[in-house]
């Protein structure tokens, strides 16, 4: 039986072939695709493809993904690029709703977003879905500026956590640090506008939603827990006290860990030449008696190689029955993610091509104008190394954020 040939006449009909597969065919080539990523190329193939790899997405929320790192936008383009730690390369996307706006935090695949215009989105940068949020204006509390190379919008949020997947529920709740006061403030779909709580254990440091309850810790090292459950108006409950003496630290961050609580602390060296390139004015007090205080840059002096660098990180697991902080001496095989996302953990196993015991981090100081200040601590040996180059150009911060279609 002699074989039938096939001519394809032009590249039209190459890709009407292409995209008259059944979706069953498709199916099946979309479930052997590993990474988010290669659904987001599959799909701008062609629209038949594209509304495949639709259909297919539930199967994707079954497979935790490592995260991206999205790097800062310099050029204010429409492309923003991505690194990838699965292949340990860079992609692009293409986000035009991103274009004139900065990032302000990432959770359950969604990132909070700020425009020029003050106005507040959540953004799924791999569906390209976006939701518009209460705009900067509905917030209680003004912002004073502190950082004279970025406007004072991009300062007002440092933080914002999302107790569910807007997709997968309408009754998630947005949960964010804002203000140079570091306030907790909340948002729920229906309501117009923020509400901003002053508590007695602010400024916090870190939100993260853990077992159906917001946790937060305050900068001398109170955790309260707030719950949502019975009132409109959120519940606090302390989990831990303030220490009876304070301990010395940059950063505090609450992550969750198979199933634990964990309290990571964060510890910088600065560089000691600052004090030549910043100055510090002293403008009166605010209302509740703090100080303000106005950072200027001395112009004839030009700026050091770097600022701060992260050179320890000490982890303490909560002892849900004593309610005390036990020092914890190694992680085992999970992998913590921290920065300006909402802090999460991986394990090691399911990522052959990451190593556990380690803490990735991200520059997420707003003390700063240049962002140097990113990289890989193994809490094995204390050693600190690059996740990727780092860059004296970004203003900006880069940023985690774990994959999601859906």
């Amino acid at each position: 039986m002699k074989s039938k040939k096939i001519h394809i006449s032009n590249a039209s009909n190459t890709m009407r072939q292409w995209s008259e597969l059944p979706n069953d065919i498709l199916g099946l080539v979309l479930k052997r695709l590993p990474l988010v990523f290669d659904h987001i190329q599959f799909g701008c193939v062609c629209s038949s493809w594209h509304q495949a790899m639709l259909g297919n997405r539930r199967w994707m929320l079954s497979r935790r993904q490592l995260p991206f790192l999205m790097l800062p936008d310099q050029e204010r383009s429409q492309i923003r690029q991505f690194f990838s730690l699965s292949e340990n390369k860079l992609s692009n996307i293409r986000l035009p709703l991103f274009n004139g706006k900065w990032c302000r935090g990432s959770s359950k695949g969604w990132l909070i977003t700020i425009d020029e215009r003050s106005k507040v989105h959540l953004l799924n940068p791999f569906s390209k879905i976006q939701i518009e949020l209460p705009s900067l204006d509905k917030f209680p509390h003004p912002q004073y500026r502190t950082n004279p190379d970025m406007p004072s919008d991009y300062e007002y949020m440092y933080k914002a956590v999302l107790s569910a997947n807007p997709h997968s529920t309408p009754n998630y709740i947005v949960a964010t640090i804002v203000t140079n006061m570091s306030r907790m403030s909340f948002y729920k779909p229906g309501d117009e506008t923020w509400t901003t709580l002053e508590t007695p254990w602010e400024p916090f440091q870190d939100v993260i939603y853990y077992k159906d309850k917001f946790y937060a810790i305050g900068h001398r090292g109170a955790v309260v827990m707030c719950d949502f459950a019975s009132t409109d108006f959120p519940k606090f409950t302390v989990v831990t006290p303030e220490p009876p003496s304070w301990e010395r630290n940059d950063k505090i961050y609450l992550v969750e860990s198979a199933g634990e609580l964990l309290k990571v602390i964060r510890f910088y060296d600065w560089n000691p030449e600052l004090d030549r390139y910043y100055g510090v004015d002293y403008e009166g007090q605010d209302e509740d008696g703090r100080l303000l205080l106005r950072v200027y840059r001395m112009e004839n002096n030009p700026p050091p190689d770097w600022f701060y660098r992260t050179v320890m990180f000490y982890v303490f697991q909560l002892d849900q029955n004593t309610r005390k902080w036990i020092k914890v001496q190694s992680l085992d095989d999970r992998m913590l993610f921290l920065g300006y996302n909402c802090s999460f953990s991986l394990s090691a196993n399911d990522f052959p091509q990451c190593k556990g015991n380690c803490i990735y981090f991200t520059d997420d100081n707003e003390d700063a104008t240049r962002c140097v200040d990113n990289g890989v601590f193994n809490l094995e040996d204390g050693s600190v190394r690059p996740c990727y180059p780092n860059s004296t150009s970004w203003i900006a911060k880069p940023i985690w954020i774990e994959p999601t279609l859906w």
